[in-house]
């Protein structure tokens, strides 16, 4: 009787795309994942939900890199903390999957003296550099983070590292063949001061409306670009001999606003804080990756809703700069972005020390 009502209102046709029990199971002639406990249920009336699936796991990882690209043109710096078991496992599952798709690379993980990080197994080409905590955390620990990267580029400079591609220990990429990929961008795209090269960054946490907000979770540069992008200065220091106050025009110098802020003072470049000049610095002197095209994954904050920085459908321009924007930018088309009048805002409260977002857009 059951069997007869579902088979009339045809519930699995219903349903077909919103209950899936079986990832090993073939969607266009080939796996999707191998057998385990997995499923999704999902609905919605008004919205289509796809899915991305991708191994824990190194085990269950197979893809490899065929590319052949010298020793010491590429390095990578995994920099955070590591504070618990769930953290270190994360770390260990990338690294072995980096041996897959950075095969003889030279790793340096840089994190503290007190990271969860003991039983870490190192070689030839995993190096563990530890730091000492600054006294100062600064704004969302940004003297961590010049702290603990700025040791690790003196380490891979000591290997003779021409370019460094600096990530973080919540942070993994899944995509062989990477290597010569972010050469061939800086190649491609030569910076508008020809002495230097450009920093890519990743479109995720790359603000368009946040002035100078070129994220710090991924960056790709010569290791003499990477070292003056992240000089070891505190936060306070910066502040003092760069004479930034700590909101200008309704921008928060913080973060990562601060170490682009810098860096594009170090280049001899004028600041006037405003989202045409931060265009203008976006377009000339650096470059934009999607993470999509190199499988990044930030295993952080809403993590399952990956595209949440760069599709939104509700506004009218996405929060992230995407690579095709940026690419219009560069051949100087006029994209018109102040005509939506968007603007990420922040304002400081001296009574609490802190400072507070205003609004995203």
């Amino acid at each position: 009787m059951i069997k007869k009502i579902l088979d009339k209102i045809n519930l699995f046709k219903i349903f077909k795309y919103n209950l899936i029990f079986n990832f090993s199971k073939k969607i266009s002639g080939l796996p999707l994942a191998n057998k385990g406990l997995d499923f999704i249920i999902s609905f919605s009336k008004s919205n289509y939900i796809s899915y991305f699936i991708r191994p824990k796991y190194s085990k269950n990882f197979k893809q490899i890199s065929t590319e052949e690209v010298d020793f010491k043109e590429f390095g990578i710096i995994i920099q955070g903390p590591i504070s618990n078991k769930k953290e270190l496992n994360f770390l260990k599952e990338t690294l072995q999957i980096y041996k897959l798709i950075f095969p003889k690379t030279l790793v340096v993980i840089s994190t503290w003296e007190n990271s969860y990080i003991d039983d870490l197994e190192t070689d030839e080409y995993i190096k563990i550099k530890k730091s000492k905590l600054p006294d100062k955390p600064g704004l969302a620990n940004i003297n961590y983070q010049i702290k603990s990267t700025s040791n690790a580029i003196q380490t891979l400079k000591k290997e003779g590292i021409k370019n460094i591609l600096k990530t973080r220990t919540d942070c993994r990429i899944m995509k062989p063949n990477l290597k010569s990929y972010f050469l061939s961008l800086q190649k491609t795209f030569i910076s508008e001061n020809t002495k230097h090269s450009r920093i890519f960054a990743s479109n995720v946490a790359t603000c368009k409306y946040r002035i100078y907000g070129l994220t710090d979770i991924l960056l790709f540069g010569s290791t003499n670009e990477i070292e003056t992008y992240f000089k070891d200065e505190t936060e306070d220091e910066i502040l003092k001999n760069y004479s930034f106050e700590k909101v200008i025009n309704e921008t928060a110098v913080m973060s990562e606003i601060l170490l682009c802020a810098r860096y594009l003072k170090n280049k001899g470049i004028k600041l006037d804080w405003t989202l045409e000049h931060w265009w203008h610095c976006l377009s000339k002197y650096f470059g934009i990756v999607d993470v999509n095209s190199i499988d990044f994954f930030w295993y952080k904050y809403d993590w399952n809703f990956e595209q949440r920085f760069i599709r939104n459908y509700l506004f009218k321009s996405s929060r992230s700069i995407e690579f095709s924007e940026w690419l219009s930018m560069y051949n100087e088309f006029n994209l018109n972005f102040k005509t939506l009048n968007y603007k990420e805002k922040f304002k400081y409260d001296e009574k609490k020390n802190t400072i507070i977002k205003k609004t995203f857009l």
